[in-house]
């Protein structure tokens, strides 16, 4: 009796599973596309989060360019408290304040960076494919923008240093600077030639005042176009989402 039971028992179900499977709205062929359209899904996300990580990445190189940046700059700064630690612990505080200075701008241009593309992730990420690939060429169009004027500030910052070390360097320190600027291929014919103009000439009784009144005004000019480029940061960074 129990077998018969679960006979009947078996036939009622293969008939209600049978029943289902015919009534089913999904036949085969619209579940092969069911699956095909949520294999794309799947692949659209999986480029869509593999483009945010190369937006990581290239932020992550922006930040190690940053880095690089300080160290040269900090460097040349360095150049100069060391050439006239001699003369007066003046010159060593006046030069490592403006270099404590621009240490703490080019910070908040990695922060102010790294701040606009953490904000705007989920803007790219809801971006269709395409436009996330134009966002990540639009960062790198815009971070070397960014780069370029650090470069023409480096470059600036580094003739700040001939200027200096050549007027007011010892006999040695004008010696090296003189090598250093001939092998400078950045640097012009026409200012090579009148950097130059002060080999043969004689440094004596080097004067604080005199040398920190010559720096201030140049460091001056040097941190408020630092400042020009991180005021002009929000309408550069901007061009990313236009």
């Amino acid at each position: 009796m129990k077998l018969a039971i679960s006979f009947l028992f078996l036939l009622t179900f293969l008939k209600f599973s049978l029943s289902f499977e015919s009534s089913d709205p999904l036949s085969k062929e619209n579940k092969i596309t069911v699956n095909k359209y949520i294999k794309k899904d799947k692949d659209d996300e999986h480029s869509k989060i593999q483009i945010l990580g190369d937006i990581e990445k290239i932020t992550e190189d922006f930040s190690n360019d940053i880095n690089t940046t300080k160290v040269i700059v900090k460097n040349l700064f360095l150049d100069i408290e060391a050439s006239f630690e001699d003369v007066s612990d003046d010159i060593a505080k006046s030069v490592s304040k403006y270099s404590y200075s621009v240490e703490e701008k080019l910070n908040k241009i990695e922060g102010l960076v790294r701040e606009f593309i953490e904000n705007n992730k989920g803007i790219m990420f809801n971006s269709s494919e395409s436009k996330e690939k134009v966002e990540k060429e639009k960062i790198k169009k815009v971070f070397n923008l960014i780069l370029s004027k650090l470069k023409k500030l480096i470059h600036l910052s580094t003739m700040i240093n001939y200027h200096t070390l050549l007027k007011f360097g010892n006999s040695d320190v004008k010696k090296e600077t003189l090598e250093a600027v001939k092998n400078d291929d950045n640097i012009s014919d026409e200012l090579k030639k009148e950097l130059i103009k002060y080999e043969g000439k004689e440094n004596q009784d080097i004067k604080a005042t005199e040398l920190i009144n010559f720096i201030s005004p140049l460091y001056d000019n040097f941190t408020n176009k630092l400042n020009m480029l991180i005021n002009e940061l929000p309408t550069d960074l901007n061009q990313i989402l236009k």
